[in-house]
């Protein structure tokens, strides 16, 4: 039974209120915008300012020494944003800082540590990359980013191929959608089932091998880039720089911006080994 724009309106305002902690995949699963995911592909380009970063926190503050140890994670054993359990995935940033703070998140929530030890890797887009840009939350728009740029240009594109009920239909699925993204009350991992099956099912597509959307810790203000492996396979990211940073939150307000502080850069590579 098709359900009228009016009720999934409601429905999907209701979802987005919930936390998922006490509900089975089975559950989730069935909520009517899992089952037809929309595609807009956007690419980007090489150029000379062009680089996206990663950063893993060391093991024994010590920082890596292995390209493919830093580049992305093949298995994943959680769920996350962008990713499902054995989903290969790479989440990168448009900037150090934020790629150092996203890193963090999990580790500052959930225990009691507040200082960290990061290794983080500079990459250069080399070759074209075509992704999914998740930007239809109000408050993600909202914050002075050129998100509302790629929104426009994606709306105006639906709105001359759609007819104007299966337009509403879109506009609802994809800001119920953007808002599983811009999540900001995470209570367990379940809590990110929605984007993670909505990002495996993205990354699936044949023509996407990435997905835009805006951090949540940083308030919005920078971009995440959750990369499929084609991305690495196809050679289309080239390790430029590796840095080792270390970093200080507030004791109580995680939230606030941390010191972070650089030890020691290297541009030298043998193979998949890094030289510090």
């Amino acid at each position: 039974m098709k359900k009228s724009n009016r009720f999934l309106a409601k429905r999907f305002n209701k979802i987005n209120k919930m936390s998922f902690c006490k509900y089975t995949e089975v559950h989730l699963k069935k909520i009517s915008c899992l089952k037809s995911i929309y595609y807009d592909i956007h690419d980007i380009h090489p150029t000379e300012d062009n680089y996206v970063y990663r950063a893993v926190i060391n093991k024994n503050d010590t920082p890596f020494d292995s390209i493919n140890r830093i580049a992305f994670n093949p298995n994943p054993q959680y769920t996350h944003r962008a990713n499902l359990p054995n989903q290969g995935i790479g989440y990168y940033t448009c900037s150090p800082d934020i790629s150092i703070i996203e890193v963090c998140q999990d580790s500052l929530k959930t225990t009691d540590t507040r200082f960290f030890s990061l290794t983080v890797s500079k990459w250069k887009i080399k070759k074209k990359i075509s992704a999914q840009i998740i930007c239809h939350s109000k408050q993600t728009q909202s914050v002075g980013t050129d998100l509302m740029e790629f929104y426009r240009a994606t709306s105006r594109k639906r709105q001359k191929e759609m007819p104007r009920k299966e337009y509403r239909k879109w506009v609802l699925k994809m800001k119920f959608i953007a808002n599983q993204y811009a999540k900001n009350s995470i209570k367990c991992e379940r809590d990110y089932f929605i984007s993670g099956w909505h990002a495996k099912n993205i990354l699936n597509h044949p023509n996407i091998d990435c997905i835009i959307y805006p951090s949540v810790p940083y308030k919005y203000k920078g971009f995440n880039y959750a990369f499929s492996p084609n991305v690495f396979k196809n050679h289309c990211l080239e390790l430029e720089e590796v840095s080792y940073y270390t970093v200080q939150f507030d004791k109580d307000k995680i939230k606030n911006y941390p010191k972070i502080d650089l030890v020691i850069s290297t541009k030298r590579f043998n193979k998949d080994k890094i030289i510090w």
